[in-house]
């Protein structure tokens, strides 16, 4: 599986630098500071354009595919389309007292405009450790997902609306990195500052038999009327 290629270049967070944060209640300068998601999107399995994988970047520390506004496509379920979160990885900077022990990314999808109380729970994604660097005598780890947890369905119990009214769905994106010390432990985020990371997309249903039947008839009804 192909990955976000992210910098290695060491990025210190101290409580809220470039899209990171630590839990309130600790200083520490070691942080999560790349993040990086695969979206796999299928408008419709009915066209001649094949599913795609997109690497992106979220936290635009790299000069990679940064995470758009929006996907920019309509998806249509009844024709066998889909999307899905297809991978995900990160990079953790330790400092010499620290030691990142996991990262996990945390991701939910709403109709766009609901409100925040009323949002779905975030679920989780676990990252594996892959391997580590130190050039500048501190630890640089690098975490990825491979065959575990493998992909997720973010379409699962989403509704596409009416023909004249599709819905647009916000995917919502996180991460945290859990640390150790000798005195304890914290947790250091990469969130956007505390906005999190969104992108949309648009779920867009076939025309239903009956509603086909409908508008024949009205169709039909109307080229009477013109010969008539």
């Amino acid at each position: 599986m192909a990955l976000v290629r992210l910098s290695k270049t060491k990025v210190v967070c101290m409580l809220l630098v470039a899209g990171c944060s630590i839990s309130p209640s600790q200083s520490r300068a070691s942080a999560l500071y790349a993040l990086g998601v695969g979206l796999t999107v299928d408008a419709s399995t009915s066209d001649a354009v094949a599913a795609t994988t997109t690497y992106y970047d979220l936290d635009g520390t790299t000069n990679t595919r940064f995470l758009p506004a929006s996907l920019g496509v309509s998806i249509n379920t009844d024709q066998g389309g889909s999307l899905l979160l297809s991978g995900a990885n990160g990079k953790t900077w330790q400092a010499p007292a620290d030691n990142a022990q996991s990262v996990t990314l945390f991701y939910r999808v709403f109709e766009t405009g609901t409100a925040n109380a009323s949002r779905p729970t975030f679920s989780s994604y676990n990252l594996l450790y892959q391997n580590q660097w130190n050039p500048d005598g501190n630890i640089n780890k690098y975490w990825a997902s491979t065959s575990s947890p493998g992909t997720v369905n973010l379409l699962t119990g989403l509704s596409p609306g009416a023909i004249a009214t599709p819905k647009n769905y916000t995917i919502e994106f996180y991460g945290s990195s859990f640390m150790t010390y000798s005195g304890g432990s914290f947790t250091a985020f990469d969130n956007n500052a505390g906005n999190n990371y969104t992108t949309s997309f648009q779920l867009v249903p076939e025309p239903s038999t009956a509603g086909l039947l409908a508008f024949s008839i009205v169709g039909a009804f109307a080229l009477r009327r013109r010969r008539a």
